[in-house]
Formats: C-alpha cells, structure tokens, sequence
C-alpha cells in the first residue's frame, strides 16, 4: 500500500527499474478509484458502450473531423492526422488512446487528485514488453499512422489492429511535454488492457486516506496542478490552495 511518496520509491526501488533504456520503457498511469478497468473512453460507459463497433468507429470519425474542423483557428495547421488524434485526448475527447507518463510522481498526482479518502491505483507498465510490434511505435510508425488514418478517412475498424501497443507522441504539445505523455492504443479485439494477461503490468494500491498528505509532499517535490497542466487556470488553482488549505 502507497501511502506517501517514499513508500512509492521504495516499491519501485524493489522492481528494479534499472534495465536498458529505463527512461523510455517503464510508464505509469495513476487512476484515482482502485478497481477502474485499463480502457480507453471510447469504450467506457457513457460513450460507445452500447454501440456496435462500426456504430462507434463512425462516431469516432465524427469526433475527429468536427475536432479538427473547429480546431483550426487555434492551430497551427501543420499538425498530422496524429497530431490531432493525439490533441483530441490529450483534451478529453474520446479516443482508443489511454494515457500514461514515464514519469512516476506525474502518475502519482494523478491518482491523489481527485476521490479524496478513496484508494486509488498505480500502474506500473514495462512497454518493450507490452510490444508486440518490435518496440514502442512513435506517431510516424505505419502501425499507428494507418489506425488514424482509418479513423480520419472514414474507413472501417476491420483494418486495425489485433492487439494493443504503446506510441509516443512528438512533444509538440505544451500538456504533453509537461506530462511526459505516453500512450496504449486499443482495438476491437482487446478492448481493455487486463494486467492479469500481461506480466509486464504491475498494480500498486494508494491509500484514500493518505492522499491529503501525498498531494503536499508532491508540492513539496515541484509536482502541482500548474506544473502538470501549465495553464493560467491551473496556476491560478495551485496559488490558490497555497493560502487556503489548511491540512
């Protein structure tokens, strides 16, 4: 059981993240219920969960065209089709991306954030051995770059995927780059990411009534709303609980 940012450091002292290439291959997700399945928001309740899966690819077709319609006038206009599917969640749109971050405290807040005094979970994933496509893909990886494209273009899920790989984006987001964001991708066939089938993904506990406590010795090490979001809301958040909280 986590209760505090050294008890973190210890479980992952024990698992000896040391192997080659460490800073590329160890991720970590922080979500802030114990229990939550490991999917991405297109099959969560509330979105598709009722939906064929051709039903659901349309809509997720829908979502990023109108996305990158509306978007525009706020971009850049060089991005790729994956830029954009990649801006889409990172925003909270529903895609088959589900985050993680290759930095340990960022998963960490993550899971102290929000559901005070519930337990949250800890996930700590070796992605080379996730991979079942030789490595981590990145955004210009054909594996990815066709999975969006089918999304972008109107195609069908027939053509994605069998299995679930991780990707890694370009920084070329602020967000992204302050959260060191990774991702898994997920397909028709294995919608959910079980830990149970993969020993390369290990759950650590947080205890609900120790978040208080986690989330001040976070702030303690630098990790707060605005150093993981980077906006003027959440600047205005982090200074905000500075003079107020009192626990």
């Amino acid at each position: 059981m986590i209760t505090g940012v050294a008890e973190l450091l210890t479980e992952l002292e024990k698992r000896e993240l040391n192997k080659a290439h460490a800073h590329v291959r160890y991720w970590f997700r922080g979500q802030s219920k114990a229990g939550w399945a490991l999917q991405p928001a297109v099959y969560r309740d509330g979105f598709g969960q009722y939906m064929n899966e051709a039903d659901r690819f349309k809509t997720e077709s829908h979502l990023y065209q109108d996305f990158r319609l509306s978007s525009a006038g706020i971009r850049t206009g060089r991005e790729s089709d994956a830029d954009i599917y990649f801006l889409q969640q990172h925003y909270r749109m529903p895609t088959r991306l589900l985050d993680w971050t290759n930095n340990a405290l960022a998963a960490l807040y993550f899971v102290c954030a929000e559901h005070d005094g519930e337990d949250g979970e800890l996930f700590v994933m070796d992605a080379y051995q996730l991979s079942k496509i030789d490595g981590i893909a990145t955004s210009r990886r054909s594996v990815f770059r066709d999975a969006v494209k089918a999304v972008a273009d109107w195609l069908s899920p027939d053509g994605l995927p069998e299995f679930i790989f991780p990707v890694r984006p370009d920084h070329f987001d602020r967000r992204m780059s302050l959260q060191r964001s990774c991702f898994t991708f997920h397909v028709p066939k294995e919608k959910v990411l079980m830990p149970t089938n993969y020993n390369s993904v290990v759950s650590l506990r947080v205890s609900g009534p120790h978040k208080r406590k986690i989330v001040r010795q976070l702030s303690l090490l630098g990790m707060d709303h605005f150093s993981v979001y980077g906006d003027l809301e959440h600047l205005a958040k982090t200074l905000t609980e500075a003079y107020t909280s009192q626990n």
